[in-house]
């Protein structure tokens, strides 16, 4: 997304392996909406032993905010729980400096490399090699097409290669369900 007027990226400083759960807060803090425009949480694919695909930040304990560094924004961002800084700050109240637009869009196309690479796994008695082209990512919002569960929206928590299913986060009778759905039949919302 490209900045506008007084909007620029900075690199928030949170606890390692906390960082989504940040991302989320700061998504639905109570402030205007038109201070934070995207936040960025980049994160690295591997395949693990039975062919799942897992995520984790590329970058631990880090993420990205493109935000109009206000008095407010800057308040809420330090004083998102996990938090412990923003980059540049030296503290004594000075905000802190932004990064330049090359430098994030250099991590995103990284990041987007990462989701796109061929793996190389282990099915049944022999390597294969995967692309993962998967349409949609690990903590997306998305909606099942067809079968049982149609039109309903979720979380994804697990994609599997081998089986081609993604594993998803839907509320079911008022209660958070995992349940098991092909790839193609997800699409991201």
């Amino acid at each position: 997304m490209e900045n506008l007027d007084n909007h620029k990226w900075y690199i928030v400083q949170v606890v390692t392996g906390y960082e989504q759960k940040v991302k989320e807060d700061l998504e639905n803090r109570d402030f205007d909406k038109t201070t934070i425009q995207e936040i960025f949480l980049p994160l690295k694919m591997h395949t693990t032993k039975s062919g799942n695909i897992k995520s984790k930040s590329m970058f631990p304990g880090y993420l990205y905010v493109n935000v109009e560094m206000t008095d407010e924004s800057w308040f809420i961002i330090r004083n998102t729980n996990y938090v412990t800084g923003i980059v540049g700050s030296s503290g004594q109240r000075t905000k802190p400096t932004p990064i330049r637009p090359d430098e994030i869009q250099r991590i995103k196309e990284k990041a987007k490399e990462e989701q796109l690479k061929i793996k190389n796994i282990k099915i049944g008695n022999k390597n294969q090699n995967i692309i993962l082209d998967v349409p949609f990512e690990i903590n997306d919002s998305v909606k099942i097409k067809e079968g049982e569960f149609a039109a309903q929206k979720g979380k994804v928590i697990d994609i599997s290669i081998e089986t081609q299913k993604a594993t998803v986060e839907i509320e079911f009778f008022g209660r958070l369900t995992q349940i098991e759905v092909g790839i193609s039949l997800i699409e991201k919302i």
